[in-house]
């Protein structure tokens, strides 16, 4: 295949072989900076993981940290900077992991990492803020973790959990299991109090995804062995990430706007928790920020530990924010005093051109007692499809200069005990910025055949105003160009600049399995990606769109901009082609089934052909309900239209269906059953057309 890309930097051999980098961390004292390298395409048994180290205000210092050998994962500075933690699989590769630390001091006479020794494999770990203790998930005991060949029993549909909560200390060496927890639950998510002294975590029914559609019941528990948890509230359906409890007495996390649709923009939800009855939940003592106009994305603690106003307690977040086709980093700020507690937001990144991807990115606070002076560090992997920059680690330090009052833009904060007041100088400066680039990997990608890469708006029939991103040859002159639709899945996640998941479709610069936009362009075509309802980038009412079900706005948002593209004089309406991954197979599927012919070919990546099915067989029924928007045993009489394969009568367009055998998400059945639909039903030129490929031991993505 490698042939049809000849000379070009972009093809599949150089892809299968690229490394993604990811999980960004910045040092307390904002000097220094770790993250990952990982193999893209390595199975789970023999993945492995370098760690690299930069210096914040250095170009291009990033410098291997750990070798690659094993899987060196989930890299965190302690919080007294002088060493770095990580999970690693050293003892039992591909298998068993411990927590390893790395002190900083020895780097230079190389790596020597020492094991903590916790006797258990550990899933998820989080430091204490004060670095006395680590909480950690990890089976109970050996005999919990089924073989591959024992049944799997369910009662009620539950697959019960193996998983405890465990806390390290690093004054003993030892670890405790704590007491109390209803260990029939599984652990989803835990994080620290503020003084160290408490983990709030929370439980669901099952570990499985469907689980994440039920109710979720959040505890606070102290790490002294004489206490009990206490139930704190609970939720609709399982938050976005994890909490974040603040010195300010906040606990935030991210929710769906309305938090019981399972489709839904996603939004920042504030709790006040001071005082001790105090709980969680839609009270009047919970605020929504964001979500409207624009959707949160993802949260970090700024860790602002150590600066409490002369007037009360203060706390800081990051959140990312996706905003249409750009996204921008906003710092949060909390401060309570007495019976007010203040929110403000100073806005401190903003994108151009570029993506913020897969997450990569933190923010730290740090400030000089000596001469009261602070900064604030952002760093990030951003990549440009614009300027063809491959991922790469970026900082930006940004400075405060004394002096100015001028306050920072306010976004719409509801009015009630969370509201605007004075906040001390710090939130008020004047900044300047400086930017580095400390990394240089995935060159094989800069020195590739450029792709011209532009944003377009458009308006659909009821007055709508979509948005999407073109991507063509640099060297393209003959237009009209053969075409192809590229579809984003989600489908909540977007066609925009920041990239979160394999689910997103942005203005980036890295092909990847489910992503061939750049590797189709530089093949000579014109690839389009629209931004289309149900998307993430607009807000509540955007995304909520999702919920008229599959094919009501989606498809017809998709194929009007073909019809904006054929208009522009830009695309041949006689070579279009359609393809995408994940929901972008399922409206892929839906798109050719319902149109016949107009496309002359299409590739359905891990998509669904039948939403009766979905219901009944995928790992996530109830988002699956809410996209088809039925269930298979409530009636019979919307079944005609309701899924691709009751339509595959009359198609003439060649269908490539890519599927992973082991997929929970959208089972193999999806594909096995569109391909026997388009054999039996399609025009003869569908049915030669029609192919199907099955990946051993792939999941969903």
């Amino acid at each position: 295949m490698d042939s049809i890309f000849s000379g070009k930097g972009i093809c599949p051999s150089n892809i299968a072989a690229t490394q993604k980098v990811r999980n960004v961390k910045i040092s307390p004292n904002t000097k220094q900076i770790i993250y990952q390298l990982v193999p893209f395409y390595k199975g789970p048994e023999c993945i492995t993981s370098e760690i690299w180290l930069a210096d914040t205000d250095v170009a291009e210092s990033a410098r291997r940290l750990t070798h690659g050998l094993f899987n060196d994962r989930s890299a965190v500075f302690h919080p007294d900077g002088n060493s770095v933690i990580f999970v690693s699989d050293r003892q039992q590769p591909g298998k068993a992991k411990d927590l390893y630390q790395i002190l900083l001091s020895d780097v230079q006479d190389g790596c020597n990492p020492r094991i903590l020794g916790l006797g258990r494999s550990v899933q998820e770990f989080e430091l204490s803020p004060d670095g006395q203790h680590i909480a950690y998930s990890s089976v109970r005991n050996s005999s919990a973790e089924l073989d591959s060949c024992d049944a799997k029993v369910y009662r009620d549909g539950i697959q019960h959990s193996s998983l405890g909560l465990w806390v390290y200390s690093f004054d003993t060496g030892g670890s405790r299991l704590i007491d109390g927890i209803d260990y029939t639950y599984h652990i989803e998510s835990f994080t620290w109090s503020p003084d160290s002294f408490e983990l709030l975590y929370r439980l669901r029914k099952g570990k499985e995804a469907e689980f994440s559609e039920r109710e979720v019941i959040v505890q606070r528990v102290s790490i002294a062995p004489e206490y009990l948890p206490v139930t704190i509230g609970s939720y609709p359906r399982s938050p976005s990430g994890s909490n974040i409890w603040l010195e300010s007495g906040h606990i935030v996390e991210l929710q769906n706007y309305e938090p019981r649709n399972s489709l839904d923009a996603r939004a920042l939800f504030v709790h006040n928790i001071a005082t001790p009855r105090s709980r969680l939940g839609r009270t009047k003592r919970s605020k929504r920020l964001y979500g409207d106009f624009e959707d949160a994305v993802r949260i970090v603690d700024m860790q602002t530990k150590g600066y409490t106003s002369e007037n009360g307690e203060s706390g800081m977040i990051a959140v990312e924010v996706c905003s249409d086709v750009d996204t921008h980093i906003d710092a949060v700020y909390f401060h309570r005093h007495d019976s007010h507690h203040t929110v403000a937001v100073l806005p401190l990144f903003r994108t151009q051109g570029e993506a913020i991807w897969f997450g990569a990115w933190d923010v730290k606070y740090a400030f000089d007692s000596a001469t009261s002076k602070s900064t604030i560090v952002v760093s990030a992997v951003l990549s440009s499809g614009i300027r063809n920059e491959p991922p790469n680690v970026w900082s930006i330090r940004i400075n405060e200069n004394i002096g100015t009052r001028d306050p920072p833009p306010r976004p719409a904060i509801p009015s009630g005990d969370i509201r605007w007041h004075d906040v001390p100088n710090l939130y008020y400066p004047s900044l300047s910025s400086v930017r580095y680039k400390l990394s240089s990997h995935l060159d094989w990608l800069k020195r590739a055949e450029s792709v011209r890469t532009e944003v377009i708006h458009w308006l659909v029939e009821d007055g709508t105003k979509l948005s999407g991103i073109v991507r063509s040859p640099s060297s393209a002159v003959n237009y009209p160009l053969p075409t192809v639709l590229f579809i984003h899945g989600g489908p909540y996640r977007s066609e925009c600049f920041v990239a979160v998941t394999n689910d997103v479709v942005f203005s980036d610069y890295m092909p990847y399995f489910c992503n061939w936009r750049e590797l189709l362009a530089t093949a000579g075509y014109l690839v389009i990606s629209p931004n289309y309802r149900g998307s993430q980038g607009r807000g509540h009412a955007f995304a909520y769109a999702a919920n008229q079900g599959i094919g009501a706005h989606d498809w017809p948002d998709c194929e009007s901009m073909v019809d904006e593209v054929i208009r522009r004089g830009w695309a041949d309406p006689t070579r279009l082609a359609v393809a995408g991954w994940s929901h972008g197979g399922s409206l892929t599927a839906w798109g050719v089934t319902l149109t016949k012919n107009r496309f002359k070919a299409a590739v359905v990546g891990a998509g669904a052909s039948n939403w009766e099915g979905m219901v009944m067989e995928s790992g996530s029924p109830e988002l699956e309900k809410a996209i088809g928007q039925r269930d298979p045993w409530d009636c019979e009489a919307y079944r005609r239209n309701l899924s691709p394969v009751h339509r595959v009568d009359g198609v003439s367009t060649a269908v490539l269906i890519l599927h992973g055998d082991k997929d929970e998400r959208v089972p193999v059945g999806q594909a096995i059953g569109l391909y026997r639909g388009l054999q039996r039903k399609a025009t003869e030129i569908g049915k030669r057309g029609a192919e199907l490929v099955i990946y051993p031991r792939e999941p969903h993505g």
